[in-house]
Formats: structure tokens, C-alpha cells, sequence
């Protein structure tokens, strides 16, 4: 754990001292050559800090040193400043040192012809300049890992000495280095260097999260030290007399980052830590793990539904351990993970094991395959759109950094995609013309949706059709049914290479097809056509046909005409403090509401509500003492920034009924926050029925949505709204005209 020496600095003395124990004379005397070249053309050029600069290219080679990466790496760290801040060329460095240092540098500096264009004064957006020079960087990193490696170190001191810099420049770098460089070292195993990167990014976008959560941290290391002491004697003592050769059990909390995301995405206090213990537990050989498992399986009684095996099926960042929780005799849960201790090692350093460990079993021919599997998934995501280098960056930023799941073809092939992925995602990285005749999709031999996301492990078989195609909403993030740019810009492409007249007609069609969805069959088309800018509807169709407006945006705007007409009501509630604050609380019906003079809760904190004898509500947080829920009903409650209002909509949704398509319809609702004021299903023709359903809808956008969203659920066939509302029990309902893409 090398990077724990918090180093901002080093001098020539250390780094060389370092240096010194594993290069060969030759190699020494080429960094030397490199060291006084950056050291005479950095001159006394000055940092923010007021320290010379050339104390960063130092700094930067000195941390690649401590993991004895070759002469060439530190020979381009000390030089990879040069070419954007001196007179020296990448040329001249190619000539005194040799092609490779060259590369390496070129890789690492900006693009050559963006500083040359800002020095002419041409204007390129800071945007334009990130989305290239990270192209660049992309690329060069699937040539030569140390490539990506000196970039990193590179951040990690700029990082390290961010406080010298401007608050704007300081929220803009960490903001990237969030984005991009925590990912990247992330997916490269180096798990020390991206917790720190995240960190020293936290602590600048949000200090007093950062300031809250590390001292919780450490307040909860203190506190469980008493019972680590306790528990690893009990694992030792278990272990050792099984004859497993156990070498450490070791305290270890969540990175403060980890931590910050659980609480922000659970809307928890940042006080409010998890308090389970956490304990890596290290043997020698990978068949011990399973056998300390079953061990302490039998100690302590594990917790159903706990056990991962990263061991056997790896993490896509390297990471291998078994993780388990148990429940010790106190009562106590306690997370324990698994691993060798050179699981351990290169869990924390990743792909610097190449050099660090080099010779030795810690860097396999599985691992080495991993990274080149990453670099390859890389090279396809930046190449998809060549001329347009805004979408590789965020192909490899959105797709390839994420974590992955791994999920098989029906020959058992595996296909690593992004979390989050579906199957139109997993049918275009078998193969584009899949994934334009996509139509169904079986998962673990059960039929399932386009649109919901697969899970790591699942087994897909795809449903093609000849003449299928790509459908335009596929297109809208919203709907879900892709989640890599890699798959929307095959999708994309397949639109825009559509003849003109196949576009119009198209495009004339599915506009047609939304507006009967929505009950208006007969709204203008050159209406709409003039609210998208257009002169004439024609050119609406040829923009709809290849998918450059999405049906869906001409449903909304649609609903944006309309959607004052209907009934609303409110359907959050506003409660005033003693001392005049206002907050909004949702969920909550219309009646009187009061905050607990006692918790006294208020925003970011999970609270509840106790409806009292009197019908009013009051508020409390969830862990309060006062809320007994044996004496009275109480509500699940929760904090807005405005009150909303919601608009009544009547759906028909017909079907051929199947057992669980209610609940996934209401299961839709429940995730969308929408209430289902009205349902009722008349009498079934054969195996269909027809299912009217009024919803409170808050907005255009997510009544489209969920529209959409119904008609993708399996043996859905047609859905339209009911302007007029739910049909008369006693009456025949309306013939539907819904007709699909």
C-alpha cells in the first residue's frame, strides 16, 4: 500500500535513492538524461503553490518508481510537461531519448494541434479540448498501459496539491477526475489510488460531506477496535486449529466515497454510517478460502442471501475475494471477506503488479487477459464514431468505466456489458446486424422485456426477425431499452442512412401512431411541425423518419398543449417550523401536519408520520422514540423542494391476460411515483381483457414514458388514453387505435 506515503512533493535525492534498487546502470544514467533536460527547460517556472513545477513531473515519476515501472515510464514522466509548456518537440525528444519515450509523452500531453490553435487564437470550447485530449488518451492507453498509468500519477499530485488553485479550477478538476480518472483506475485494479481520488475530489465539491463522514469514520474505527481485537482472536483461534494457514485478519472500513454515494442515494444523514464491522480475513492458498468460509460458516450462523464468490467469478476491476455476512454470538453482524494475501495485493495495485510483482505468480496470464479484454472494449467504443470525438469519450466514460456485468450467450460465450445494460445492448456487442433485427428476447429461457436491464450471470437467447428493424424509441433514454452509446450510435446510424421518401413516410406514420396513443387523432401536424421549428410538416416527418426528433418529444409536446385542460390536485403537503421555516413533506395526504418537538427532523433525514386520533400527522424521524407504530397507523413520508401537482389520465391498456401483468403494470406505477386513482377490468373476451386504469400523472414527459413504458411489458398489444375519461361499466368501452412501430 505504497500510496499511503502521502507525498506532494520529493526531491532528486529520494527519487533517485529509489531508483537506485532495481534499474540497471544503464537505465539509471537514461533517467538521469531525462531528469536534467525537464530540470534546465522548466527552469524557475513557478506552480500556483509558488514551488518550481518541475517539482510535479519529480513527484510523478517518483510515485511510478515505487512500483519499479522501467526507465522508459520514468523517463516520460519527468518529460511530460515538455512539449506543452517548453520549447522542446516531441521530435527532439524522440531523437535524444528514443521512439517509445516519445510515444509515451505524446500520449500524455494534450493534442498538438488544439494548444496550436488556441495560440493562433482560434476559440475551442473548454469541452471541445477535454472530449479530444481525453480521445487521444484513449487511445494511446490501448497501445501502452504506461500511458494511462503516468496520467493518473499525473492527477493524483495535481489532486494532492489542488488547494493552491482557484475554488473554479478546483471544482472543475475534481468534477473530471470523478467522471473519468477514479473510473479508469478503478477498471485497472489500482483500488488504493481511485479511493483517493475520490476522496481529495469529495473534499472539494463537498466539504462538509467529505469533513461529516470522515470523522464518523474514524469515531466508528475507534469504537470497534475493542471488538475487532475480540473477533479476530476468535477467527484466528477457529482457523489455526482447522490447520488453515491464516496470516492477518484485518479491520477495514468503507472509502469515504462509497460511503458518501450509499447515503446520498438512501437520503441519510451523513452522521448515520453503517456500524457493521467489516473484516478481511487472509489466507495463503486460494482452496483455503472456501475452506475458512465453511469454517466460519459453522462458528457463526451466516446471513441468507450474503455470500458472493468473486473468487470464482472475478470483479471487472481484478478484485477477487469471497465476501459473507454473519451474525456473531452477541448478536452483532459482521461482514467478512475472504482473499489470499496476493488477492490482496493485487486488489489494491492492479495492473502496477505487472512491474511490481513481475516474475512472480501475483501477475498471471487470467489477469493480463482481463486488461487486454478492457482495452479492446476501449478501442471499440472510441472507433464507433471517428469523427466525432465528444461521443468515444463518453462511450468509454459512460459505458466502459461503469461497473460490468457479465451475462452469456446460449453457447456460454460471455459478453461483459455495462450495469445497467439490456437486451437491444447485449444483441449490438454480438453483433450490429442483431441488434437491428432484435424483436425478442428470452432470459434464463423466460420471455423477456427489450427495456429492462439485465443482471449479472443471466443466460440471453435473442428472438430475430428478418425484416425487423431498429425502433426510434429505443432512442429515448427514458424508456430504457439502451444503456450504451456504443449500441445508440448503431442504432442512430441505421436512421440516418434511411432514403428520404422511407423517412417521410415513416416519420408521418409514427407521429400519427403517438397521437392516437394520446387521444388526440386529429391534432395538427403543421401545428406541430411549426412548434419544432419547421416550415411544413414534410420536413417534421424526414426528422422524425431518421430519429432526430423522437416520436416521444412530439408526444410530450403535445401533452404540453393539453395539459391544463384536466383535472389536478395537489399531492404534496407544506408544514412551518416555530421558527417560520417552510418545508415541503410528500407523500402526504391533505391533512394537518406537525414535526415532532423532540427529533425535530428536517431535510436529508429519513422520517415517517403517526396519524393521530385527531386525523392530523405527525412527523418524526424514522429512529425517533416517541413513534410507537403499535398505537396507530403510521406513514411512509418524505421531503420535496415544491409542492406538485398531479393531472388525472384514463389509459386503456389491452392485453392477453397472463398471471403477474397487474402487478408488473402497478410495479411500473410504484416506480414512477404515480398514484392509481381508478382500475377497473370489464369482462374478458376469450384469453384478452382490457384493463382502464386512471393515474395522477405530474408531467407531460412521464405520462409518455409510462406509456411506453406499459406497452413493452409482454402480451401488452394496445394502449391509448381516454380523454373523456373511464367508459361507462354498463357501455361498451371504445375500439382501441393504437397501432405499434
Amino acid at each position: 500500500m505504497l500510496l499511503q506515503t502521502h507525498h506532494t512533493t520529493t526531491d532528486a535525492t529520494k527519487f533517485f535513492d529509489q531508483v537506485n534498487t532495481y534499474l540497471s546502470v544503464e537505465d539509471r544514467l537514461r533517467v538521469q538524461e531525462a531528469f536534467a533536460l525537464a530540470r534546465r527547460e522548466h527552469g524557475d517556472q513557478r506552480r500556483k503553490s509558488g514551488e518550481l513545477f518541475f517539482t510535479h513531473p519529480l513527484t510523478v515519476a517518483y510515485y511510478l518508481s515505487q512500483y519499479h515501472l522501467d526507465a522508459s515510464a520514468l523517463e516520460a514522466a519527468l518529460l511530460h510537461d515538455i512539449a506543452e509548456d517548453t520549447r522542446v518537440s516531441i521530435d527532439e525528444i524522440e531523437t535524444m531519448f528514443s521512439p517509445e519515450v516519445a510515444r509515451l509523452v505524446n500520449g500524455v500531453t494534450k493534442l498538438k494541434d488544439v494548444t496550436e490553435g488556441v495560440s493562433k487564437g482560434k476559440h475551442l470550447p473548454p469541452q471541445e479540448i477535454q472530449d479530444k485530449t481525453l480521445h487521444k488518451l484513449f487511445s494511446a492507453m490501448t497501445e501502452d498501459v504506461r500511458t494511462v498509468i503516468i496520467k493518473l500519477f499525473d492527477r493524483l499530485h495535481n489532486m494532492r496539491t489542488i488547494k493552491a488553485m482557484p475554488l473554479h479550477k478546483q471544482r472543475q478538476k475534481a468534477e473530471e477526475t470523478l467522471a473519468v480518472y477514479a473510473p479508469l483506475a478503478n477498471r485497472l485494479g489500482l483500488w488504493d489510488l481511485k479511493n483517493e481520488l475520490e476522496s481529495l475530489s469529495l473534499e472539494v465539491l463537498h466539504n462538509k460531506a467529505y469533513t461529516t463522514i470522515k470523522r464518523r469514520r474514524e469515531e466508528l474505527e475507534r469504537e470497534h477496535q475493542e471488538t475487532y481485537q475480540l473477533l479476530s482472536g476468535q477467527i484466528f483461534n477457529c482457523l489455526l486449529q482447522a490447520e488453515i494457514d491464516v496470516r492477518n485478519v484485518v479491520l477495514a472500513p468503507e472509502n469515504i466515497y462509497s460511503v458518501y454515494q450509499d447515503l446520498t442515494n438512501s437520503g441519510a444523514s451523513y452522521d448515520d454510517l453503517d456500524r457493521t464491522i467489516r473484516l478481511v480475513v487472509l489466507v495463503n492458498e486460494w482452496q483455503e478460502c472456501y475452506l475458512a468460509l465453511g469454517h466460519l460458516h459453522q462458528l457463526w450462523r451466516p446471513v441468507p442471501g450474503t455470500f458472493d464468490d468473486y473468487i470464482a467469478v472475478p470483479r471487472d476491476n481484478l478484485y477477487r475475494s469471497l465476501h459473507t455476512t454473519v451474525v456473531h454470538a452477541n448478536g452483532q453482524a459482521v461482514k467478512l471477506h475472504i482473499r489470499t494475501v496476493a488477492m490482496d495485493k493485487v486488489s489494491e495495485i492492479g495492473v502496477l503488479a505487472r512491474w511490481l510483482y513481475a516474475g512472480t505468480p501475483l501477475w498471471s496470464t487470467g489477469i493480463a487477459d482481463r486488461i487486454e479484454s478492457f482495452f479492446e472494449n476501449i478501442t471499440d467504443n472510441i472507433n464507433v464514431e471517428p469523427q466525432n470525438p465528444a461521443a468515444g469519450v463518453k462511450g468509454v466514460v459512460e459505458d466502459v468505466f461503469r461497473k460490468q456485468i457479465r451475462v452469456y450467450t446460449p453457447r456460454g460465450d460471455i459478453v461483459e456489458l455495462g450495469q445497467g445494460a439490456t437486451i437491444i445492448d447485449f444483441a449490438y456487442a454480438i453483433h450490429t446486424g442483431l441488434g437491428n433485427q432484435a424483436h425478442a428476447a428470452y432470459v434464463n429461457d423466460v420471455f423477456f422485456p427489450l427495456n429492462k436491464p439485465l443482471k449479472d450471470g443471466d443466460q440471453v437467447r435473442i428472438v430475430k426477425k428478418l425484416r425487423a428493424q431498429p425502433q426510434r424509441a429505443w432512442l429515448d433514454d427514458d424508456l430504457g431499452y439502451i444503456a450504451t452509446n456504443y449500441a445508440r450510435s448503431h442504432a442512430r446510424r441505421w436512421f440516418r442512412r434511411l432514403p428520404t421518401q422511407r423517412a417521410i413516410l415513416e416519420g408521418k406514420e409514427l407521429i400519427q401512431t403517438e397521437l392516437n396513443i394520446l387521444g388526440f387523432p386529429d391534432f395538427s401536424h403543421e401545428e406541430l411541425a411549426e412548434a419544432f421549428g419547421f416550415e411544413e410538416a414534410q420536413q417534421l416527418y424526414y426528422a422524425v423518419g431518421r430519429a432526430e426528433v423522437l416520436p416521444t418529444a412530439v408526444a410530450t409536446r403535445v401533452l404540453e398543449y393539453k395539459w391544463d385542460t384536466g383535472p389536478a390536485r395537489n399531492v404534496d403537503n407544506v408544514i412551518l417550523t416555530d421558527t417560520g421555516e417552510e418545508f415541503v413533506i410528500t407523500k402526504s395526504p391533505t391533512r394537518r401536519l406537525s414535526l415532532c418537538g423532540t427529533c425535530q427532523p428536517r431535510p436529508r433525514e429519513q422520517i415517517l408520520g403517526f396519524m393521530r386520533k385527531d386525523g392530523g400527522i405527525t412527523v418524526h424521524k424514522k429512529r425517533c422514540h416517541l413513534l410507537r407504530p403499535e398505537r396507530g397507523r403510521v406513514l411512509k413520508l418524505g421531503w420535496g423542494e415544491a409542492t406538485r401537482e398531479a393531472h388525472e389520465v384514463t389509459v386503456q391498456v389491452d392485453v392477453y391476460d397472463r398471471p403477474g401483468l397487474l402487478f408488473e403494470i402497478s410495479q411500473l406505477m410504484e416506480d414512477e411515483q404515480i398514484n392509481i386513482a381508478y382500475i377497473y377490468t370489464p369482462p374478458r373476451r376469450g384469453g384478452e381483457l382490457q384493463i382502464i386504469l386512471t393515474l395522477e400523472v405530474l408531467q407531460p414527459r412521464q405520462l409518455v414514458r409510462i406509456l411506453h413504458q406499459i406497452h413493452a411489458l409482454p402480451n401488452v398489444f394496445d394502449l391509448r388514453c381516454l380523454p373523456d375519461g373511464p367508459p361507462d361499466r354498463n357501455g361498451a368501452a371504445p375500439s382501441p387505435l393504437y397501432l405499434p412501430e
